[in-house]
């Protein structure tokens, strides 16, 4: 049971938020209650509903009653939700608050069947407030009451009459309360409630909804176009003289001329065939101040001019995250009229805001005169989004301003480029030289690795080396490396000088805009002469003959040997032996670097 009184409490709040019929809340209307800190037990409750065996009467498809409600709990109960069952009342509404120990009579709203004099049971739904009374917990208990009888008009028992030539919805002059319903008015640029009260002139009507009748005529829709779909909806039956109010918030477009404007609507409803039908209803807005309107010659003859005269940004490269200045100087270009009460507003032009005020500033200026054809200097700090991509951005200048002597408004609208950077951080590892020995004109293999930090692309990167007889193999091009990227560059190096060298890696590169930049990182090879020696082994050879004492030759030796004495056979096995230990080191350690590679 308890589950069941909890959904149906929910249906209730959830119909009494919806967005399409308007209801007003005002502060001083709302029951006051105690909240006491201790959970309320429901079986210890004993509230009672009695209509002591009252007659009420039907009018128009509802009727009004009053239930007396006895409240002889320790708790206040708010009557939050009323549920009927069996008879001819469908729907019943009541809102009120019975104070702990006491009694009280409460009137309730029953919307009726269209036929049928039985009158049924109520079950009453109320909320027990407890705990914190900022922040309040509720329990639920329930109350009966079926001593009532309901008298139904002769017309309301009639069969309905299938007649539709008659449209059955039209404006109301009043709210359901009775209050008057005033013509909705403002200035051109406000935020406007319009308020459309309906209702049924004859009947039921179902299903109602409602659509404005859009326009790009300024004259026939005077505010601004921003949702797709403007429909709302009245989800219940609504019976003759009943009325039901539909709020919209629309804004008076800057462009809105002064006047009375009738703004139509579109309504359709359900009749009790459930035929749908459909009809136009129409209220009046009024447009206080705005621009004049197109037919009067005299005030669109000349119209004043507001432009931005030239602007300046602070510094001429702006990075994305960075704050910076915009001075712009806008010139009335009349040279007859004054201009008063000059308002600048400053966006980005984009979907998503790139460009906005900086931290304690605005974007919105005033300016109270500008005299004919003079200027005005104006200054605005305004702040880049850290991730802004690096490209121009366009900043939209909107002016709204008034003739001094006629009083009438205008708009206008500038346009600003602001180009945006984004700082270039190229992070590189210090070059790796894959051979502990290089060899005077050989390949020495290195390798570099970059990684692009930022958040914008390096363009064009190049790869040099700088150092005293070191050049490449062969030039070395990277092209394009994007945000968040990496680049591994592997280049071979040619020394032509002996010795320990210290070399450069130089990295070239250029920004979107095709700024240079350049990173420099410093290596050392060391360089051998692989022929190093060979010459004072050359002018050994002969020698050894003649300087050995006593002239002391191998006797079986051929004088064809001579030439060339045996000693220089094994050094020259032993430099053969060497190079190729060498070389085949050489070879491991670039077969250990292409596996790397490969991993």
């Amino acid at each position: 049971m308890k589950r069941v009184i909890t959904i149906i409490l929910a249906m209730a709040m959830a119909l009494s938020i919806c967005s399409v019929a308007y209801a007003e809340n005002v502060e001083g209307n709302k029951p006051s209650v105690t909240y006491p800190a201790t959970t309320p037990d429901p079986d210890n409750f004993k509230i009672t509903a009695s209509a002591s065996n009252r007659v009420f009467q039907e009018n128009a498809g509802s009727v009004n009653m009053t239930i007396d409600i006895k409240n002889e709990s320790e708790y206040d109960v708010i009557l939050a939700a009323i549920q009927p069952s069996g008879g001819c009342i469908i729907s019943a509404t009541g809102n009120d608050t019975i104070p702990k120990n006491s009694t009280k009579a409460v009137n309730i709203t029953a919307a009726l069947a269209s036929s049928g004099n039985a009158a049924g049971t109520l079950t009453l739904i109320f909320n027990v407030p407890y705990g914190d009374s900022s922040d309040p917990s509720y329990g639920l208990v329930t109350a009966s009451c079926g001593d009532f009888s309901i008298v139904r008009s002769p017309s309301a028992t009639e069969a309905p009459q299938k007649e539709d030539s008659e449209f059955r919805v039209r404006t109301s002059s009043v709210d359901s309360n009775g209050v008057c319903v005033l013509t909705p008015s403002g200035d051109y640029g406000d935020q406007l409630d319009v308020r459309l009260p309906l209702t049924c002139t004859n009947g039921f009507v179902y299903d109602l909804k409602v659509t404005p009748v859009l326009s790009n005529d300024i004259e026939k829709f005077p505010f601004d176009i921003d949702l797709v779909d403007y429909t709302l909806s009245y989800p219940g039956s609504i019976g003759r003289g009943q009325v039901v109010e539909f709020l919209y918030h629309l804004r008076l477009s800057k462009k809105a001329t002064v006047g009375v404007k009738q703004v139509d609507f579109t309504v359709t409803y359900r009749n009790d065939d459930g035929d749908l039908k459909s009809g136009t209803v129409s209220l009046f807005v009024n447009v206080r101040k705005g621009l004049a309107p197109s037919s009067d010659k005299d005030t669109t003859a000349s119209v004043p001019k507001l432009i931005i005269e030239g602007y300046k940004l602070s510094s001429d490269k702006i990075y994305a995250g960075e704050t910076f200045d915009l001075e712009f100087t806008i010139k009335n270009t009349s040279d007859s009229t004054n201009l008063q009460n000059v308002q600048i507003h400053i966006k980005d032009a984009g979907e998503t805001a790139t460009i906005v005020p900086a931290s304690g500033g605005s974007n919105t200026l005033y300016v109270s005169k500008i005299g004919k054809g003079q200027s005005s200097s104006q200054k605005v700090s305004l702040q880049t989004a850290p991730d802004a991509a690096a490209k121009a951005y366009t900043l939209n200048v909107d002016f709204s301003y008034e003739s001094a002597s006629t009083n009438a408004a205008h708009t206008a609208n500038e346009t600003i480029a602001v180009p945006i950077l984004q700082k270039i951080r190229l992070k590189c590892d210090d070059p790796v030289v894959y051979d502990d020995v290089s060899y005077l004109d050989s390949s020495t293999s290195m390798s570099v690795r970059m990684y692009n930090m930022g958040r914008s692309s390096i363009y064009n990167c190049i790869i040099e080396v700088e150092g005293e007889g070191l050049q490449l193999e062969e030039s070395y091009f990277g092209g394009t490396l994007s945000a968040g990227s990496t680049l591994a560059a592997d280049i071979s190096v040619i020394p032509s000088v002996a010795g320990d060298i210290q070399g450069t890696v130089v990295i070239s590169y250029e920004d979107v805009y095709g700024e240079p930049g350049e990173e420099r990182l410093p290596f050392t090879l060391h360089v051998e002469d692989p022929n190093a020696g060979m010459e004072t082994m050359e002018g050994m050879d002969g020698t050894g003959a003649e300087g050995m004492e006593g002239g002391m030759t191998d006797p079986g030796a051929d004088d064809s040997s001579k030439g060339f004495p045996w000693w220089g056979w094994l050094i020259g096995a032993g430099a053969l032996g060497g190079g190729g230990f060498f070389g085949f080191r050489k070879l491991k350690k670039r077969r250990a670097r292409s596996l790397e590679d490969d991993v």
